[in-house]
């Protein structure tokens, strides 16, 4: 359910866009990128910390930490962030609004962490959320594109079934703690996203070299895994 209303979020938002782009003005997006910078927070406190008493206690804070500072460097090296964008310079018309709106929806922590917890738990909460967040950025798309935009979708629900589809197949290994810790590095990118959003270029975070550090936290839970079984 989750997949469809990011998927139908997307199209309307896009077709409304491209039908009342006449009409319709985006000129701030500071309380939008508020907004996104307080669901990161929540998000992340919700899934990394314990409350225990008046304590917050929390085992896999530092793995958070070492992961991003590592995922961002080794992000930073290979210019993941330049790379993606460059996919749009490279193309004309068409194709370079397609991969502008599919680079800004199906790249990103919750396009990872959401299919992987409605495969594990069958909850659809961030996929939902994504929606909210994708909704009037998908009416921005149109504005400036037209309805072309709404063919982003498919990437990202091919890509999101593709995420759901691994997960079934490795239950064992997504555990309670590895969900977590990925919805926290999840939590902590879509952070930044509102903060560029306030910012813009000025004080830029490249964040998208970030998702380095979701593969990172996977790597360190695998090794964490065959050490216990050695």
């Amino acid at each position: 359910m989750g997949i469809i209303i990011n998927a139908l979020s997307i199209i309307i938002g896009s077709l409304v866009g491209s039908v009342f782009k006449e009409r319709i003005k985006f000129k701030n997006f500071t309380v939008f990128g508020i907004a996104i910078m307080m669901i990161g927070i929540v998000g992340f406190f919700e899934n990394i910390f314990n409350i225990n008493g008046m304590m917050l206690e929390s085992n896999d804070l530092l793995v958070i930490v070492f992961a991003l500072i590592i995922g961002t460097i080794l992000g930073d090296v290979i210019q993941l962030e330049s790379k993606i964008n460059n996919l749009s310079s490279l193309a004309n018309g068409s194709a370079s609004c397609f991969i502008d709106s599919t680079i800004f929806f199906a790249v990103g922590g919750m396009q990872i962490c959401g299919p992987i917890m409605l495969a594990t738990f069958g909850d659809n909460s961030q996929l939902i959320f994504k929606s909210l967040i994708d909704f009037p950025f998908a009416l921005m798309f149109g504005i400036s594109y037209g309805r072309k935009v709404l063919f982003s979708s498919v990437p990202v629900v091919l890509g999101q079934m593709i995420i759901v589809l691994l997960t079934i197949l490795s239950r064992t290994f997504f555990d309670t703690t590895l969900i977590k810790q990925l919805c926290a590095m999840g939590y902590i990118i879509l952070f930044f996203s509102g903060f560029n959003l306030i910012c813009g270029s000025k004080y830029k975070i490249n964040n998208v070299n970030m998702l380095i550090g979701i593969i990172i936290i996977l790597i360190y839970n695998a090794i964490l895994k065959l050490w216990r079984y050695i």
